[in-house]
């Protein structure tokens, strides 16, 4: 009787702990908030955008300073290798460099996955006088630091997809890094469901606090999932349609090879920060607290996402193929 009743404990705290894995039934923004913090988005961000770094390019060896605070961070917070330590090798203009690519959990090549992205490379060291460390505060140490911190606080649950993370070399290297990942996810018949990339999100967006755009707005319904969960925080930006920056960020190259809902969250408007690849790109620029909100609510979002297993469309196909992409009808 003892060892049936020891069973029945046993089977019930068992069933508890699987419970407690489903965030979506139970997940606040309270919980979200309390875990993901301003003083660790600081950290994170004044690391990767500090002098030593040296602007995060692989030709001085700054990146790889970089990806190996990334490494670091992430075998510290139970995310683990998709390739071997990580790395997805790449040759760009002569120089061997990597992306970082993570895992949550177990991958299931049955399952659809799901990417979440930024590149951490910038532009490096340029010119002899003054300032010459291009640190890429905004450009990309806020994006890379979204992933690592949203990442962190997925890897807590588990997940009916699988979930991936990718920090991205040689962007600035005409999209190198994610070109590469993407024709690897083809060939390795990786079933992405969709990619959601961070880039430079350390600025308030002009129209308030806690909100983003999305690149190709209307691409797929991303912006309108996003606003069912959380109200008023994917935003239309006019100059991401004037500026083609749909096709400007890593985010295009999985759009392009898989054909699939693969859109950019920022807040860098073109009218908040000056400093877009200049020198004064500094960490101390950045609007801490702002950032952490945007982290907060793109963690509390994707979580929902991951949780309903909520379904990417994408909708104008078509359009973007002719680099005409759609956008709401009164910003035409």
């Amino acid at each position: 009787m003892l060892k049936v009743l020891i069973s029945l404990f046993v089977l019930i705290l068992v069933s508890c702990h699987k419970s407690s894995k489903n965030p979506v039934e139970t997940l606040s923004y309270k919980t979200v908030q309390l875990q993901i913090t301003a003083k660790e988005t600081q950290r994170i961000l004044f690391t990767l955008a500090a002098d030593s770094m040296k602007g995060r390019d692989s030709k001085n060896g700054g990146y790889f300073k970089a990806a190996a605070f990334v490494t670091d961070y992430l075998k510290l917070n139970n995310i683990k290798p998709f390739y071997p330590e990580f790395r997805d090798s790449l040759v760009t203009d002569n120089l061997v460099s990597y992306n970082l690519v993570g895992q949550l959990g177990d991958y299931d090549p049955q399952r659809k996955t799901v990417l979440i992205g930024a590149h951490l490379d910038h532009i490096g060291i340029r010119g002899k006088e003054g300032d010459t460390i291009y640190n890429g505060a905004n450009d990309n140490a806020s994006g890379s630091t979204a992933v690592l911190q949203i990442s962190k606080f997925l890897a807590q649950y588990q997940w009916g997809q699988n979930v991936l993370l990718a920090l991205f070399a040689d962007e600035e290297k005409r999209l190198k890094g994610a070109q590469h990942l993407a024709k690897r996810f083809q060939d390795e018949n990786i079933d992405l469901a969709y990619m959601v990339n961070f880039e430079m999100i350390g600025k308030t967006l002009t129209t308030g606090a806690n909100q983003v755009y999305i690149t190709g707005y209307n691409s797929s319904n991303m912006a309108e999932v996003m606003n069912a969960i959380t109200p008023d925080f994917v935003h239309f930006l006019p100059q991401a349609k004037e500026f083609n920056l749909f096709q400007r960020s890593d985010n295009y190259s999985f759009f392009k090879q898989l054909n699939i809902p693969a859109q950019t969250l920022s807040s860098f408007d073109f009218q908040n920060y000056d400093y877009y690849h200049k020198a004064e790109d500094e960490a101390a620029k950045m609007d801490v607290e702002n950032m952490t909100q945007i982290i907060q609510t793109a963690a509390f979002t994707l979580a929902k996402m991951l949780g309903d297993k909520i379904e990417m469309k994408l909708i104008s196909t078509s359009c973007i193929r002719q680099g005409q992409v759609a956008y709401p009808n009164d910003a035409q």
